[in-house]
């Protein structure tokens, strides 16, 4: 089969010079959809597109094929994720195409029970921080489509180890220019500490939100101490406090929120 997408390449790139036209413009082999997605888009997508620093994909995208194509084309910078390279039409047409197939796939099954989880979910106060449905804490993300955006294998790490999560995308990497969600203590010049996350920064200031909701800003040339802390996380690991059964019941809910019934 490699032999065979050589002399089709090697035949396209003669019909180039003979033509006159560029071959990448004319030429796209069978199955490059899938060849492309896997070297440009499965190290944050995961594979088969099912989740992992970056949304899943798995699922019915709301982006027409026009915005696709532009997602794909240009990226999205500001939400993280860059133009990985420079596309020709033909590239950015089978790839569009194979990741509006992915949408087609049945989702991952998962060991747990969702009611279980649901119920494990409110009995650890889980929405202190978090909002389902318009309900709960606005401190952590929202959680109302988390499993459209992600897999079950990030929802499982996401409770047993947050701080190695490095999210990208929808609820992700950027927000105003800087990691979400990144942990910060700020020692003012009286002894007092304040931590939180970052919610915005410039040169000259820094502002964070605190579990409580608080918002704070700092001058810089006002405090001792500015500690960003990437590895860790304001969420603590459950991988001590829940039993694998419980653990997978509440993936199993977090992965049920957002898709179909």
């Amino acid at each position: 089969m490699r032999r065979l997408f050589s002399v089709n390449v090697a035949a396209a790139a003669v019909l180039s010079l003979v033509t006159g036209t560029a071959a990448a413009q004319t030429f796209t082999p069978p199955g490059d959809g899938k060849r492309l997605f896997d070297g440009l888009c499965q190290d944050c997508h995961g594979a088969n597109g099912v989740g992992d620093e970056a949304p899943a994909l798995n699922h019915a995208l709301a982006a027409d094929d026009a915005a696709l194509r532009k997602i794909i084309r240009d990226g999205i910078p500001e939400r993280g994720m860059p133009r990985v390279r420079r596309m020709t039409e033909p590239e950015v047409e089978v790839l569009a195409a194979y990741v509006r197939s992915l949408g087609a796939g049945r989702p991952e099954t998962v060991a747990g029970n969702g009611d279980k989880g649901h119920a494990l979910y409110q009995r650890l106060d889980c929405a202190s921080c978090h909002v389902v449905d318009g309900a709960g804490g606005t401190f952590g993300p929202e959680l109302s489509k988390i499993g459209q955006r992600r897999s079950p294998a990030w929802l499982r790490q996401a409770l047993t180890d947050p701080g190695r999560l490095k999210s990208k995308g929808v609820q992700g990497i950027l927000q105003n220019g800087f990691s979400e969600y990144l942990p910060v203590s700020v020692v003012e010049k009286n002894g007092s500490e304040v931590r939180g996350f970052r919610v915005n920064e410039d040169s000259f200031t820094i502002q964070l939100r605190d579990a409580q909701g608080k918002l704070y800003s700092f001058r810089k040339s006002d405090v001792t101490n500015v500690d960003k802390q990437p590895g860790r996380s304001m969420m603590p690991s459950y991988k001590d406090r829940l039993s694998a059964g419980d653990t997978d019941d509440l993936v199993a809910y977090l992965y049920s929120l957002g898709r179909a019934k």
